[in-house]
């Protein structure tokens, strides 16, 4: 065979394996991107455009098996969840709970009882909202250091500096005196803590001390890649229980951290019956990543006697594959859908749906004060193009939009009509609402409301509001790259 025949061999070779990749992505995006016409369109594209590329990062980044893990985190959700209602050390607490449990009462709260059947609103609990690390780690790190059962941490960053250390070894030091310690972190999220093995240097030989991440970082196996859980959550001895939007790290605290690497935050500190209910969330998290069988929580849970604690009902929407799945989606729309005054809303990341701007521009348009409020600076560059791309359309149906000045803001919340609030972990982006396993607190009641509104008016007093010349007077250059980077966004 002549050189020239083997190099023909070989490209041929070369061309049919091309070829053979390109048809095994395809049937892969018909297969699980089919529920999203655009996303599976951009794909297409992609692929087309630049076929090897393509394949490396549809392969990389986009390869879905949302079936088979929905099928796993759900089957071992419902098994833990049935088997710990079936225990007799558990009944008494499901019992004291039936009369708090709350229905009905405004369209909103309606529409959120059908659409969302495996949540509830539970009353009887006080809120208070943290700003920033500098009020939440302290009250975290009181709590920890109070605890005398268990603690229980789970969060998308455990960054590898004097926060994360800090809250890790007053962890390990109550692990040491018999406290039962576990801890979830994303592989993703925490990915340079875990390069630097962080973790590892914590616990060594004390068997109540565990951590372990929600799930490994591996693209070959279950889309891992994809499969982050966003979730902030600690719970302390079922009494007290801290969530929102802030990770463990030190850049949370302003005063330490300055210019680009600070982050603004809220998170909520919560007691009542309620914080129960969130440790069942999170041990449902940990079964699924510890691969560990609901039995032995059955016999361990001690689900404390409910203890009212204040007037605030809060029903709990833990969203994600096979968990109440696109449960913060559902709460976003409930609200612009069912708004009669206003909806502000907060959000580092706003790249929504077009069916969620549409909705957006019909409640400004019907009256409603519809008020979007994101970060002038955004650690994403491409994520803030993204946002601008929507401001046009948005704008000429009056949504109101402001760009906060200062701090990079990480804040996630929202306000309907000084009725209710939604707080926790979900951006008002597709990922929260399609991808991201997400924690959030739908809540109503005073004095929490009034705080947060006052929160939002501080907000909105740092920024500077959006006008339609501002827009319509950008560079051609700046629209192209904006328009780009909405055309990602259901990869972003």
């Amino acid at each position: 065979m002549s050189i020239h025949e083997l190099v023909m061999v070989v490209y041929a070779i070369w061309v049919g394996i091309v070829v053979l990749a390109i048809a095994l992505c395809a049937t892969d995006i018909l297969k699980n991107q089919g529920d999203e016409p655009q996303r599976t369109l951009l794909w297409f594209s992609v692929i087309a455009a630049f076929p090897i590329f393509g394949v490396i990062l549809y392969f990389l980044t986009g390869r879905s098996r949302k079936t088979t893990i929905r099928d796993r985190v759900a089957a071992a959700a419902d098994d833990f969840l049935i088997k710990i209602k079936r225990h007799s050390r558990q009944r008494r607490y499901f019992a004291q709970l039936k009369p708090l449990i709350k229905t009905g009462g405004s369209l909103s709260a309606e529409m959120l009882d059908r659409i969302l059947p495996d949540t509830r609103a539970i009353g009887g609990n006080s809120v208070e909202l943290l700003r920033d690390g500098t009020a939440a780690y302290p009250q975290m790190l009181r709590e920890i250091n109070s605890a005398k059962r268990f603690i229980f941490l789970q969060s998308f960053i455990i960054a590898d500096d004097e926060i994360g250390r800090d809250i890790l070894k007053a962890l390990e030091y109550k692990a040491s005196t018999g406290v039962e310690v576990k801890i979830l972190y994303d592989s993703f999220g925490s990915f340079f803590s875990a390069c630097r093995n962080m973790f590892s240097r914590f616990g060594r030989g004390i068997p109540t001390f565990s951590i372990r991440p929600f799930s490994l970082m591996n693209s070959f196996t279950r889309w891992r890649f994809q499969l982050r859980n966003h979730r902030k959550l600690l719970v302390v001895d079922g009494s007290v229980a801290f969530l929102g939007g802030i990770n463990i790290s030190a850049e949370n605290v302003p005063t330490r951290r300055h210019g680009d690497s600070a982050i603004h935050d809220l998170h909520c500190r919560i007691e009542g019956p309620v914080v129960s209910e969130l440790e069942l969330i999170f041990l449902r998290d940990w079964m699924y990543a510890a691969d560990e069988r609901p039995e032995e929580f059955a016999e361990t849970i001690h689900l404390p006697p409910v203890r009212i604690a204040g007037t605030h009902s809060i029903r709990l929407v833990a969203s994600g594959w096979g968990q109440c799945s696109e449960g913060s989606e559902k709460v976003f729309y409930t609200a612009v859908t069912t708004a009669r005054e206003s909806v502000w809303i907060i959000s580092p990341y706003f790249v929504p749906d077009t069916s969620f701007l549409m909705a957006l521009r019909m409640a400004a348009a019907r009256g409603v004060d519809v008020r979007v409020i994101v970060p002038l600076n955004n650690n994403h560059f491409y994520v803030k193009l993204a946002s601008r791309s929507f401001y046009e359309t948005l704008l000429e149906d009056k949504v109101r939009i402001f760009e906060r000045k200062g701090t990079f803001v990480h804040a996630k919340a929202m306000l309907v009509d000084s009725e209710w609030a939604l707080v926790g972990s979900s951006n008002c982006d597709v990922r929260s609402f399609r991808l991201n396993f997400e924690l959030d607190a739908v809540i109503r009641g005073e004095p929490f409301l009034s705080s947060l509104k006052r929160e939002l008016e501080t907000e909105l007093a740092q920024s500077d509001e959006i006008t339609l010349d501002q827009i319509r007077n950008k560079r051609k250059a700046v629209r192209a790259a904006e328009n780009l980077c909405a055309l990602l966004s259901p990869l972003l």
